[in-house]
């Protein structure tokens, strides 16, 4: 299965919701409103406004968001995950199509808390269904309050984070479904445009720029 790391998938209790040294900060308990619009603010203060993601900019418009509350089960969240890559699948291939499936503050049982359960909860099943429904057609982004990609297993100590761990953190347990072809187009469009061969180090070189303090004050703004 092909997991791609990020640049910077009657209806069940899962709901379609929209289109479209210090810790980090904690996330207050929020109704499903409130979790789409911040997690719209992360989309444009970090994924697009940091230029994390080459073509976020782009698939904003045909973007869906879906949430998963407290009411949900690990079925509802995976007949989420099957429609939606049964969906994207399906779509067009000359414009970008992609989903967000939200974990809200209050389904903390489907283990999303920690970045480790997250990525062998969640993400894994995700996986599992695109690898079964696409190929390797629909690929899966994780994102995470507490993501990290360091050697260190203690995946809530935000003290060792580094600002390059900022590619993959997000104000909600985020699980991102996007199609290979609109990777491989958008990637080949930055490469010919940044005359450089991966995003990945520039996005690392770009947050460390910035620094941590900044960067955690730019994710606080997007919580509250």
């Amino acid at each position: 299965m092909l997991r791609a790391v990020a640049a910077f998938a009657p209806r069940p209790p899962c709901r379609a919701a929209a289109r479209i040294g210090e810790r980090a900060p904690r996330i207050r308990a929020t109704s499903t409103r409130g979790v789409i619009e911040r997690t719209r603010r992360w989309l444009d203060a970090f994924v697009v406004g940091m230029d994390l993601c080459p073509f976020a900019r782009a698939s904003l418009p045909t973007l869906v968001i879906e949430t998963c509350d407290a009411a949900s089960s690990f079925d509802a969240f995976d007949v989420i995950i099957a429609r939606e890559t049964c969906r994207l699948t399906a779509c067009a291939k000359d414009a970008p199509a992609t989903t967000l499936v939200v974990l809200e503050d209050d389904a903390r049982w489907l283990g999303a808390d920690g970045w480790t359960a997250f990525m062998d909860g969640p993400v894994a099943r995700a996986e599992e269904t695109c690898e079964r429904l696409s190929g390797e057609e629909v690929m899966v982004v994780p994102f995470h309050p507490h993501a990290t990609w360091s050697d260190d297993d203690d995946d809530d100590d935000d003290m060792a984070e580094e600002p390059g761990d900022y590619t993959s953190r997000s104000p909600s347990p985020t699980v991102h479904l996007l199609r290979k072809c609109d990777v491989d187009n958008a990637e080949t469009t930055w490469y010919r445009a940044q005359g450089r061969e991966d995003i990945r180090e520039r996005n690392v070189e770009y947050l460390r720029a910035m620094g941590l303090a900044s960067l955690r004050d730019a994710m606080r703004r997007v919580v509250e």
